[in-house]
């Protein structure tokens, strides 16, 4: 459980997320859809944690 911790704040100091993070409430605020908000982190350069494209179902606005 702690490295689980301690694997959760590295992603949440992470300059990267960080920034993904504030594109992805910007985009809440504009209304757009799970779909949308993948195909403009993909279009902005981000990927998964493996390295892959995001899919609207990883998109987590919570």
């Amino acid at each position: 459980e702690n490295s689980n911790r301690t694997n959760r704040q590295k992603a949440l100091d992470n300059p990267n997320n960080k920034r993904a993070v504030a594109l992805l409430k910007s985009l809440v605020k504009e209304e757009k859809s799970l779909s949308e908000m993948a195909r403009i982190l993909n279009k902005e350069g981000f990927v998964t944690a493996w390295g892959c494209q995001f899919k609207a179902s990883q998109v987590n606005i919570a």
